[in-house]
């Protein structure tokens, strides 16, 4: 795994957004509210990615989430939702060091999102991608309509 672009950041959709598509007939129907978690779990997902590189590409960056997954049971796929296992898990494998990662899992999504993350935790990041994923979302139902 290698860390991925930020273009998927911008085709992102939130919960919070109904989303509207034209059918085969042409005409707009209504397609409900879109699950919020996977896009953040995503982007989230590519920054822990992202932080892990520090240490290396490629198969070093696997066999770390290779050991959050399976030896600490921290899932990337919910790991925005579940921060204190996440944060266990990176104290375990990096001691003390472990703040070096959670600072560059943040660097990773202010550059996702063009703001910088110095000074700022993980849960005000998270926050702020939750909110830009909300935003791109609303633009994206606002130019369906």
């Amino acid at each position: 795994m290698e860390n991925g672009s930020t273009e998927s950041s911008q085709s992102s959709i939130s919960q919070t957004a109904s989303v509207t598509a034209v059918n085969e007939n042409g005409n707009k129907e209504d397609r409900g509210r879109v699950n919020d978690y996977a896009a953040l779990n995503d982007q989230f997902a590519k920054a822990v990615i992202s932080g892990l590189s520090y240490f290396g590409r490629g198969q070093v960056v696997e066999s770390l989430v290779y050991i959050l997954e399976l030896e600490h049971s921290v899932s990337l796929n919910s790991a925005a939702e579940n921060l204190p296992a996440l944060r266990s898990a990176l104290t375990k494998m990096f001691g003390p060091a472990e703040y070096v990662i959670e600072g560059k899992i943040c660097e990773a999504i202010g550059k996702q999102l063009g703001v910088d993350a110095d000074g700022k935790t993980i849960e005000i990041m998270i926050a702020m991608l939750k909110s830009g994923l909300s935003k791109l979302a609303t633009q994206k139902n606002t130019m369906l309509r």
